[in-house]
């Protein structure tokens, strides 16, 4: 079934895009039906949805979604396409594009013509290198989306772009669930945050970075958080403790989900990783496993499409994430790609920089390798700290270290920054 299909049936009456106009399911369906009869030439044609308003964005996806061979969820228009992709909105077309609109159906009248399985291409982030596109489906995308009458009444604040996995995934819940979207993507951190206090944004998703970035601002605790997920990036234990603090009423999970892998499983019970007891079960429909070089894998019951996944033998998606198992957690630890090597030891940067965190002065810190003529790489960090005196706080942070890390673990080099930058990901840029 379609997103257009699907919002034919559902039991919904309105919902919100933006935060200030209802719009009816009716009227909603009525403008993606109108669209297909208008450009019914672009019936089983590969279309790239180039960065447009986030009502426009829903718009396209509810007419295209089993009207279009191919979707290309574009979050900016610096990643290629195949050849022979036309863009969205089609006045954006550039005058010498190899695209040639053919009508391929024979009647306009499109409520009788069939359907059909169109494959959403997500783009990887590219941190990792060169970004990949992964193939989805509505069926895929939507497969851990839950509606009830409790998940209507959310107020839903977008802080991930539309057109990537993440930001899709919003996108959709609150879509299918009915319930009110608020479009918090740009602007710097006050602007997003004041956005969402004046919309009154009850559920938020968003990545640990950014949450650590709103409690920089000493005003997230304005807003009634209900529903807060976290992911992209490793959730800590001090920083769920700390949203468990301030939002002691709301449902808090961690989620495992990615580009390549799709929706994985997500985490309630408020403790970073997940049961190790997991490895043995089936969970939201996935087989999980720890490899021998201790990357996460992972297996879909329902397989789908597979293309530009690293799949072992026996099924089973390398997330190239490094986990170890501590007791009864399965513990995540960083990519397997942004290790440092000092001296022939390998250092994660996030487990460097959940240790950091751990300290009272420290807000945010990144921790990056720095080249040694001896050693090949060091470990240097940059900190945002919520204190003046960087001599003192630079003292602690070494004692801090050397009671939690091994030597060649500790930073060599501390600069305190007043901010650091996020990838259009959410993500610390590294």
């Amino acid at each position: 079934m379609s997103l257009f299909a699907h919002l034919k049936t559902s039991g919904f009456t309105t919902t919100a895009i933006d935060g200030s106009v209802n719009v009816s399911y009716a009227s909603l369906i009525a403008g993606a039906q109108a669209l297909r009869e208008k450009h019914h030439n672009l019936k089983g044609q590969s279309l790239a949805i180039s960065p447009v308003d986030i009502d426009e964005l829903v718009l396209a996806i509810t007419a295209f979604d089993g009207w279009c061979k191919a979707l290309y969820m574009l979050p900016d228009n610096s990643l290629a396409l195949p050849e022979g992709v036309c863009k969205w909105p089609l006045d954006d077309r550039p005058e010498d594009s190899a695209f040639v609109l053919t009508d391929t159906t024979t009647e306009r009248d499109t409520a009788t013509i069939s359907e059909q399985n169109t494959r959403w291409y997500l783009a990887t982030s590219g941190t990792t290198g060169t970004p990949k596109w992964i193939v989805h489906d509505f069926a895929s995308l939507s497969r851990a989306i839950k509606t009830s009458s409790h998940t209507q009444q959310l107020r839903w604040g977008l802080s991930y772009q539309a057109a990537r996995f993440a930001g899709l995934q919003v996108v959709l819940q609150s879509l299918l669930s009915g319930a009110l979207l608020i479009d918090c993507s740009s602007g710097d951190i006050e602007q997003r945050l004041q956005q969402m206090i004046h919309h009154e944004v009850s559920a938020l998703s968003a990545t640990p970075s950014f949450f650590r970035q709103l409690l920089m601002t000493a005003k997230l605790s304005q807003l009634n958080l209900k529903q807060i997920t976290l992911g992209g990036e490793i959730a800590d234990q001090a920083l769920l403790d700390t949203l468990s603090q301030l939002f002691p009423r709301a449902k808090i999970m961690h989620i495992y989900a990615s580009t390549e892998a799709g929706v994985g499983f997500a985490v309630a019970d408020k403790k970073a990783g997940f049961p190790s007891e997991w490895l043995q079960q089936t969970r939201s429909g996935l087989k999980l496993k720890v490899s021998d070089a201790q990357h996460l894998m992972i297996k879909p019951e329902q397989q789908g499409f597979l293309e530009n996944r690293v799949v072992d033998s026996e099924g089973y998606i390398d997330t190239e994430d490094l986990v170890s198992i501590e007791q009864d957690r399965v513990v995540f630890q960083g990519r397997a790609c942004g290790v440092i090597n000092v001296g022939g030891n390998k250092v994660h940067p996030e487990a460097v920089e959940q240790v950091l965190t751990q300290h009272e002065d420290v807000v945010l810190a990144r921790v990056y390798a720095k080249t040694s003529s001896v050693l090949g790489q060091l470990v240097a960090c940059e900190i945002v700290a919520n204190t003046q005196d960087t001599q003192g706080l630079k003292k602690k942070l070494l004692a801090h270290c050397l009671a939690k890390l091994a030597r060649y673990q500790i930073p060599s080099q501390f600069k305190f920054v007043s901010h650091l930058a996020n990838q259009s990901t959410g993500k610390l840029s590294r």
